[in-house]
């Protein structure tokens, strides 16, 4: 925060609006602080929209976790500015929905100033967060360097935008918004992916009808059947293998030994997986046929699932929606060249359906 006000403060462009710095503390006790300012400080009421930033680990990137509410222009400047982008409406989601047990200065702002924001957090080696071991020493610059290119590019370009003038003018709905491996951020407005999540499903259902009406298809219910109970005993095992840690009196070391608990857990899940699916290949279906079978079920269950976060109004919709439309869209253009370059195009094909299938 002092590299970005030093930055600004010496930058020989004028600032079209004015920026608040606030350095604030009695976050633990109830995010007194915040509320403070906010509802008492004479500056507040001149305040039209806000970064917060957050620690939830010790270095590593910076996630936006939160938006809004309802002003999809905060997002789109973080689209344009952010040197480094990482965010995620599935981590704003999670957040928002109570199941982690936490809570940051951004809720203050915007439940008591009703002002919208961006909330950012650095979120690896949680292990090491407010512990003995949570020394200067283990924050790496380079995370530092990170946090602070793409706070300050955001803010240059919030405080020269005729947006921040009157923010309420532009609360219209939510956004999608994800990132691609950290290099570019896609964000849509959040009605635009209610329709795209519809025609992804119906197209994919209209797929699957038409494969089934074709004498000779492999059963699609049973196949169904048998991957939610591999899904099933692989929960399990994981369940078992994590009481028995528990029981050992090592609860936490998925938390401070990630790549250890990786193979202990993955091992388990993969091990039932591969059993359920040989039993049934050995005992019912035979050879034949089966990538294909997999293949139709793997659409069948993901398409299920975007359906019902869209009819949820989630946007993280979006996640089953790229499972489904990417391959689906690859199946259809393979299956045309097929018919044009026949048994070359076969290999491709098959690649793709073991990779889909392990995703």
């Amino acid at each position: 925060m002092l590299e970005v006000l030093h930055s600004l403060a010496n930058q020989s462009t004028p600032l079209r609006h004015g920026v608040v710095f606030l350095f604030n503390g009695a976050e633990e006790n109830i995010l007194q602080a915040s509320h403070g300012f906010i509802t008492q400080h004479p500056w507040a009421k001149q305040v039209r929209a806000f970064i917060n930033l957050e620690a939830a680990g010790v270095g590593g990137k910076e996630v936006v976790f939160q938006t809004g509410p309802e002003n999809p222009w905060l997002v789109q400047a973080y689209v344009h500015a952010a040197k480094h982008p990482f965010a995620s409406v599935v981590g704003q989601e999670v957040f928002q929905s109570g199941i982690i047990p936490s809570d940051t200065d951004f809720r203050i702002y915007r439940d008591f100033g009703n002002i919208p924001g961006i909330d950012l957090a650095f979120i690896e080696n949680g292990f090491i967060y407010h512990t003995k071991y949570d020394t200067a020493d283990r924050i790496l610059t380079d995370s530092i360097q990170r946090a602070g290119d793409n706070i300050l590019a955001v803010l240059r370009y919030l405080v020269m935008s005729d947006k921040l003038a009157d923010s309420s003018e532009y609360r219209h709905g939510n956004m999608v918004f994800f990132d691609l491996l950290g290099v570019v951020v896609v964000a849509y407005p959040s009605r635009v992916g209610t329709i795209l999540n519809y025609i992804v499903a119906t197209a994919t259902f209209l797929y699957l009808a038409k494969k089934a009406s074709r004498p000779g298809n492999g059963d699609l219910a049973c196949a169904t059947g048998v991957a939610v109970l591999s899904w099933f005993v692989t929960l399990l095992s994981v369940l078992i293998v994590a009481l028995l840690v528990t029981l050992l009196g090592r609860s936490m070391f998925w938390y401070n030994h990630f790549y250890a608990s990786i193979c202990l857990y993955g091992a388990a899940a993969t091990g039932k997986m591969i059993l359920i699916h040989t039993l049934a290949k050995n005992l019912y279906y035979g050879v034949s046929g089966l990538g294909d079978l997999y293949f139709d079920v793997s659409l069948l269950l993901w398409c299920c699932g975007l359906v019902w976060l869209t009819h949820q109004g989630l946007c993280s919709a979006y996640v089953p929606m790229l499972m489904v439309a990417f391959p689906l869209a690859t199946r259809l253009l393979l299956a045309k060249e097929f018919k044009h370059r026949g048994k070359h195009s076969t290999q491709l094909y098959l690649q793709w359906m073991f990779i889909h299938r392990q995703i």
